[in-house]
């Protein structure tokens, strides 16, 4: 995608100009781009989610796609989210990792992963392996815990690559807080430990 970059950025400028939606012819003659390229990047286009298309009957109509921005999406979940470019850099942090770190966006942004990583992890070497699969193309998941101030934590952890609006490459690191679970889950181990206990007392009796 990175090698049609221009050329879908234009693409996208000229539909948001007509929301009425354009055929391919529509968009190669505003563009001065033969018609089987604009296809081309139609297709890819319609791949990554930046245009929606619908058929009238041998006519394909292009419109710019209706989406709800994805960093206002993610706010909206419990999950902590934040994605990085390939230069290991924060572009996106949600409210709900914000606020488990009861840090401010501003201070966040920008800033290189690596620095959350220290923050979060006594030892981030899984985290750091998950990374660079992310960044090689491959999804990277892993249940891991750590301890924060006195607290001790469960996350399962997603790594995944990630492609950016403008084509460029980058990760999206997902934590799902298991905390919870995980206490619920050694209550019950222990109290049926306790209870398989108190049946071997009372069979010796």
């Amino acid at each position: 995608m990175d090698s049609y970059q221009q050329e879908i950025t234009l693409i996208q400028h000229i539909l948001k100009e007509n929301p009425k939606g354009m055929t391919v012819t529509d968009i190669s003659r505003k563009i001065k781009i033969n018609r089987n390229s604009v296809a081309k990047y139609l297709d890819i286009m319609r791949i990554s989610g930046l245009v929606e298309m619908i058929t009238f009957g041998p006519a394909k109509v292009y419109f710019p796609a209706k989406r709800v921005p994805i960093s206002d999406m993610l706010n909206y979940t419990s999950d902590y989210v934040l994605t990085f470019d390939a230069n290991m850099k924060i572009t996106m942090i949600n409210e709900s990792f914000l606020s488990f770190l009861n840090a401010d966006r501003g201070n966040i942004l920008g800033e290189s992963v690596h620095e959350i990583i220290r923050k979060l992890f006594d030892d981030g070497s899984e985290v750091l392996v998950g990374i660079n699969e992310a960044l090689e193309g491959k999804n990277f998941r892993q249940e891991i815990d750590f301890r924060k101030g006195n607290d001790f934590y469960f996350f399962v952890i997603n790594i995944v690559p990630t492609t950016f609006e403008d084509g460029r490459q980058g990760v999206t690191m997902i934590l799902k807080n298991i905390t919870d679970r995980k206490i619920a889950e050694n209550v019950l181990k222990e109290s049926q430990e306790n209870f398989r206990n108190l049946l071997n007392k009372i069979s010796k009796k």
